[in-house]
């Protein structure tokens, strides 16, 4: 039977540790990272230190406690992939509108650097120890939410509930059991300081077209081949991505009448939101 991992470490302490080491591998490489701290919210007037007017990229984490499992067995008949044990499982629905992975695909397809965390430990010893050390990350998964939706492509699967199986070493989206890439911490500082000494675009710029993305429709593929838009399944999911448009709008309006700029305003109100489903935002920027 798998083991819940929740019962022994919790998303907040595992998304600390993983964000605490995420800020020293991007201060390695001259960036400067600010996480949301939704505790802000609460003041009376916005304000973040730290300027908006100048490129920028804002970085989404989104923690995943994996079960550890024992054994494996299909139950649609499929071969297991090939995995050593230990090995972990997580859960993602790809169909959900504006659910948790909706939003990820949309803000990375928008120009955030988004990816699943998890850890390849499974209690709270393991984690204090490689906490200590600053080994989080080297004992963790990180992986891009697009490329979960390019492998069920290449499967040919429908969108639905897939699982994410992972061993110390490797990463398989359950359909078919093919690996996947995953990401080394080291390749993601790199990576957005790449991105940073070419992007001319201003941060708040930046922050609102992934804001902005969130509300955007996204195809969903249907068990039969077809494709069509999350929104127009059902009479009520055609109505709710304006109400969520409608919340987001409010909420961006709300945050501008209590911030001196509107780039505060836009990273606070896409800090709230993905705050809400577990995922944390940091916005970083090359030292000046």
């Amino acid at each position: 039977m798998p083991i819940d991992l929740h019962h022994r470490l919790s998303e907040f302490s595992y998304g600390y540790g993983v964000t605490r080491e995420i800020e020293r591998y991007l201060a390695a490489v001259g960036i400067e990272a600010t996480p949301f701290l939704p505790s802000l919210l609460h003041e009376a007037k916005l304000g973040f230190d730290v300027a908006f007017d100048r490129p920028g990229k804002p970085l989404l984490l989104q923690f995943k406690l994996g079960e550890v499992v024992k054994r494996f067995k299909s139950k649609s008949g499929k071969a297991a992939p090939t995995l050593q044990r230990p090995f972990w499982r997580f859960r993602v629905d790809t169909a959900e509108p504006d659910g948790q992975y909706d939003v990820l695909l949309k803000a990375e397809k928008a120009g955030a650097e988004v990816y699943y965390a998890a850890p390849r430990f499974t209690d709270w010893d393991a984690y204090a120890s490689h906490f200590q050390k600053g080994k989080v990350l080297d004992r963790s998964l990180l992986m891009r939410p697009s490329e979960i939706e390019q492998k069920l492509i290449r499967q040919g699967e429908p969108d639905g509930s897939h699982l994410v199986v992972y061993d110390r070493s490797s990463v398989h989206v359950y359909s078919d059991g093919d690996e996947v890439e995953e990401v080394d911490p080291e390749e993601l500082a790199e990576k957005i300081r790449a991105d940073l000494l070419q992007q001319r675009e201003r941060a708040d710029l930046l922050l609102q077209r992934v804001y902005l993305g969130l509300g955007e429709f996204r195809r969903v593929r249907l068990v039969d081949g077809h494709i069509e838009q999350a929104a127009q399944t059902s009479p009520d999911l055609a109505r709710s991505p304006k109400r969520r448009a409608q919340e987001r709008e409010r909420r961006l309006e709300s945050f501008k009448g209590r911030a001196d700029r509107e780039g505060d305003a836009i990273f606070a109100a896409l800090g709230a939101e993905t705050w809400s489903m577990g995922t944390q935002l940091i916005f970083a920027a090359l030292k000046t």
